[in-house]
């Protein structure tokens, strides 16, 4: 009777270190702690500001505003930091 109850004892403990190491499993990948992040560098032209910023669908959009108070936005992955996009933004001028 005695080694059943160590046999019980024993498969308990084991049950809640496994259900520790699951639960540590899921609260990491979720919280994407799985490694180092990302790290990129985006050039700002000279004097440019960041007026507004988003991040969505692994991209990032910056709406900057220039030295000479003209706007443009960039959009850049969000991984690498690589340009996709570059829109300038004109006031008055006529859609496509």
């Amino acid at each position: 009777m005695a080694g059943l109850k160590t046999l019980v004892i024993g498969m308990g403990i084991a049950v809640l270190i496994g259900a520790t190491v699951v639960v540590a499993t899921i609260i990491q990948r979720g919280a994407g702690l799985g490694g180092e992040p990302a790290r990129s560098s985006i050039a700002l032209p000279a004097g440019a500001r960041v007026v507004e910023s988003r991040i969505e669908g692994g991209r990032i959009l910056l709406r900057l505003r220039l030295a000479d108070g003209a706007e443009r936005l960039l959009v850049n992955d969000a991984r690498t930091g690589r340009p996709i996009a570059v829109h300038d933004l004109v006031p008055g001028a006529k859609g496509p």
